[in-house]
């Protein structure tokens, strides 16, 4: 199956998921996430904020900041087609931003540099830790600048033997569903 027709098929599935489905979903892949030995230990955690029926990460955030750790989100510049990132103390201080998506009012700059674990979203990803984006490539871009810890939320759906990848493609770390968390041995350089 090519790109563009995963893309279209993931999309369709994961629209179609009910909304009590999304939550327990959701709900077991934070668990999975928080539980990390990775995720316990770090003290900076960049994550995406969810949208279309993606894992929901606003529990997600809530915990890491309870716990004390500084989070960060992805603010997305359509113009350069790359993220920013932008420390937030809550979910409160979101509004929709590029793309529909929930972005920080005030921007509190973060350096890449200064993650520990990034939570990166994804239509599609594979046993091997690829992953398919939307297709803009707006994390391929972030992975260059950054070492930090990757890992990916999905759906159980969504991970398959194997995706169509391209060398610009950044693989993930850790894949974790609402069934299984998956690590990748990759000798990838990032931090563990």
């Amino acid at each position: 199956m090519i790109k563009d027709e995963l893309r279209v098929k993931m999309r369709e599935t994961r629209r179609n998921l009910p909304a009590d489905e999304v939550k327990g979903k959701s709900e077991a892949i934070a668990r999975s996430l928080l539980n990390i030995t990775a995720v316990k230990d770090a003290k900076t955690v960049c994550v995406y904020i969810s949208a279309f029926k993606e894992p929901d990460t606003r529990g997600i955030i809530g915990a890491l900041l309870e716990s004390g750790k500084r989070v960060a989100v992805p603010v997305a510049d359509e113009e350069s087609v790359t993220l920013s990132l932008s420390y937030i103390d809550n979910t409160s201080e979101l509004a929709r931003g590029a793309y529909g998506i929930y972005e920080p009012t005030v921007i509190k700059h973060a350096d890449e540099n200064d993650m520990d674990v990034i939570v990166t979203p994804g239509l599609a990803f594979d046993t091997r830790g690829g992953r398919m984006g939307f297709g803009k490539g707006y994390y391929d871009r972030l992975f260059e600048k950054t070492d930090a810890l990757r890992i990916a939320l999905c759906y159980d759906f969504q991970l398959l033997d194997e995706i169509p990848t391209e060398p610009h493609d950044a693989p993930m770390d850790i894949i974790v569903t609402e069934k299984r968390i998956l690590v990748i041995q990759s000798g990838s350089q990032h931090k563990r």
